[in-house]
């Protein structure tokens, strides 16, 4: 019975401590090519969170490694009994004495925001931006008002005449057509703003009529995903 209970503690040792470690490395590489490789490893857990919660919204952040974390020590639990069928009582109280601390640590890193890549980051900021542009460019805005309000945010942008009309954007059920002679200014940016593994851009298209006054205005952003 005490070799059971000593195979379990092992596994949830190493589940845990793996699962962390793979989460530090995710963040310290998350701009990386390597990071889409290495995400490989939170699929399981992934996987069991969506069959588990189905619709239901949950925090990834804290759900996926404690899923990952129920798998790997299952897998580890495994491989003990496999490979490590021989260790002695003595032998494996000394390892986990030895690896359990390590582990421990490495959780509680992962359960801080900074060290966690599923923590959402820069959400709010994208929100908080995405209105500003918004309340800034609204309809009727002049087309030289809203080049300098772009050039004052930093946005680079991009401008072009409709010489025959037709469709300019269409997204989520919303449709920007512009006729022959209206004029578009179309930017997209990159954002800091991410949650994992996706990142977003800020995407902004704005049909002027003849007049030169904003008739349809696209400022939203975009979820980008590996």
């Amino acid at each position: 019975m005490q070799f059971v209970k000593y195979r379990i503690a092992a596994a949830l040792v190493l589940g845990m401590g793996f699962i962390s470690l793979v989460l530090l490395l995710l963040r310290m590489l998350i701009s990386t090519t390597v990071s889409v490789p290495l995400s490989i490893f939170l699929v399981p857990g992934g996987m069991l969170i969506a069959l588990l919660a189905g619709s239901r919204e949950t925090n990834l952040a804290l759900t996926v490694p404690f899923a990952n974390a129920l798998v790997y020590s299952g897998i580890a639990y495994v491989a003990i009994l496999v490979l490590w069928r021989s260790a002695s009582l003595a032998t494996m109280r000394r390892i986990i004495t030895r690896l359990a601390p390590l582990a421990a640590i490495l959780l509680i890193l992962t359960s801080i925001p900074p060290f966690n890549p599923l923590w959402p980051r820069g959400m709010l900021a994208l929100k908080e931006e995405e209105s500003g542009l918004q309340s800034a460019l609204p309809l009727g805005t002049g087309l030289d008002q809203a080049k300098a309000t772009l050039d004052s945010k930093g946005v680079q942008f991009r401008g072009e005449t409709e010489s025959s009309g037709g469709v300019v954007l269409e997204r989520e059920g919303l449709q920007l057509t512009a006729a022959p002679g209206d004029r578009v200014l179309a930017a997209r940016y990159q954002t800091d703003a991410r949650t994992f593994p996706c990142g977003y851009d800020m995407e902004i298209v704005l049909l002027f009529g003849r007049d030169d006054k904003l008739k349809q205005q696209y400022v939203h952003r975009l979820r980008v995903c590996p």
